[in-house]
């Protein structure tokens, strides 16, 4: 089990720093993940792109979110400052902004579907690195809310279980139905919305994807005939405004 345990926190620091975890490390003759160079790293890519926005446009303000590489590569990449940086992840990405809200002092963390990390074969009780204190609590979450077949988010249950563990929201955890709720607090609870997703996504798991994919996500027609998203409404700006949480 220590290897399923060190495989879900490695996951996520190839992916963030890059790494060969994943490269060294097969199943069935095939490797976990493949190699990621730092420069195509979460961290290295977006350090790069600071770096460029900064030369591009000196006046504004872009250095105060990167510190300059030294030394040899991959010193030498310009890296996020993570206390100056919100990040909003879905799906996979949720479980990397969450990662980052565990290990680094980021400003915030938007969680949208997710995490949906898992000790697959563990014994009950078994911690990883969801468990432990989180450095950052400025974090908001929402996802969809129905687990049954018609709508396909399975792993509805799983991040409940992770939101419960990660004990940066009150306790006992107390999921939200936004549908039902007129006042909710992002900063207490997660979200959920079982609002049905659009008839046309394309989407194999329609309601993980309707929290974030344009071709998915839950439209009404205005009288101009044109579509608007209803969590753009209220549910996506609220989320993502972590200034407020504490």
């Amino acid at each position: 089990m220590d290897a399923t345990v060190e495989c879900l926190t490695e996951q996520h620091n190839d992916a963030i720093f890059g790494g060969t975890y994943g490269a060294d490390r097969t199943y069935n003759d095939a490797e976990f993940w493949q190699s990621i160079d730092p420069r195509d790293s979460i961290a290295g890519r977006l350090g790069l792109l600071l770096a460029q926005l900064d030369e591009i446009s000196p006046d504004g303000g872009w250095d105060a979110y990167y510190t300059a590489g030294a030394g040899s590569y991959p010193d030498s990449l310009p890296m996020p400052k993570w206390s100056m940086i919100t990040f909003m992840g879905h799906s996979q990405g949720a479980g990397h902004s969450a990662y980052l809200a565990a290990t680094q002092d980021v400003h915030g963390a938007v969680l949208v579907s997710g995490p949906q990390d898992e000790c697959e074969g563990c014994p009950e009780g078994t911690k990883f690195w969801i468990d432990e204190k989180f450095k950052s609590t400025k974090i908001t979450a929402f996802a969809h809310g129905d687990a049954t077949e018609s709508f396909l988010e399975p792993t509805l249950p799983i991040m409940e279980d992770n939101w419960a563990r990660m004990g940066v929201w009150d306790k006992p955890l107390m999921v939200k139905n936004v549908d039902d709720y007129v006042h909710y607090d992002v900063c207490k609870t997660p979200i959920v919305s079982k609002i049905a997703p659009s008839a046309t996504s394309p989407c194999g798991r329609k309601g993980h994807c309707a929290t974030a994919l344009d071709d998915s996500a839950p439209v009404l027609e205005n009288t101009d005939g044109k579509n608007v998203y209803i969590f753009a409404m209220d549910i996506w700006s609220t989320i993502a405004d972590v200034d407020k949480c504490y």
